[in-house]
């Protein structure tokens, strides 16, 4: 049976599928960790029926990223690049995740608080990053400044779910992903923010699972 394998986005744990996991109790199902907030776990385990992968933010990319091959794949609120390029303007600035690295150096709860607040995602306290897990922020927020990916690896089906008021990744770098992801369908929600797999967890759910079934 294919297994389900989510990996959560910076800034963020494995409690980002705590309402997605239940649904699908009856395949494997694999949740990998960053390892920010709690052990590093980013080994996949052995399924002879292959992986189907979830990825929301920069967890899609990773996911992109291992040597897997994918049955499937879904991006919440993803993209192959986040900031902007000389010849492509869309993104973010270098400059602000320059910035923004520099003041994680002397305040990383602080550079925390205010991403989650832009990713429109209400949390009653901030969670404090484990030890070890300060430097793994501060080392993907390097590979976020210079990720480019464009992938060389045979198309395989995906669905890219984004919300028009994301504040973090504009809808045009789903639409940039969607292109260089051959055979990709990008669905696009009016409101969620940037943390859709929380915010938007109901019709996220109804998504990937219709698109689920198309592939059966």
């Amino acid at each position: 049976m294919i297994g389900m394998c989510f990996l959560h986005g910076w800034g963020y744990g494995p409690d980002t599928w705590s309402n997605w996991t239940r649904t699908f109790g009856h395949v494997p199902v694999a949740v990998l960790d960053c390892g920010y907030f709690g052990q590093r776990r980013m080994d996949l385990p052995v399924n002879e029926d292959g992986w189907f992968g979830v990825g929301h933010s920069l967890g899609f990319a990773r996911l992109l990223e291992m040597d897997v091959p994918w049955r499937g794949l879904v991006g919440v609120s993803a993209f192959l690049r986040f900031c902007q390029k000389p010849d492509r303007p869309t993104g973010t600035p270098p400059e602000i995740l320059d910035a923004m690295i520099h003041k994680f150096d002397s305040n990383p709860e602080d550079v925390l608080s205010r991403f989650q607040r832009r990713c429109a995602h209400k949390t009653n306290c901030l969670k404090i990053p484990m030890v070890g897990g300060l430097a793994r922020l501060r080392k993907d927020l390097l590979h976020l400044r210079d990720l480019d990916l464009r992938p060389d690896r045979p198309a395989v089906p995906t669905l890219l779910v984004h919300a028009k008021d994301d504040r973090i990744v504009p809808l045009e770098l789903a639409h940039e992903a969607q292109t260089l992801l051959h055979g990709s369908r990008l669905v696009e929600m009016n409101s969620g923010g940037h943390a859709l797999p929380m915010t938007r967890t109901r019709d996220c759910l109804r998504l990937l699972q219709e698109f689920l079934h198309d592939l059966n």
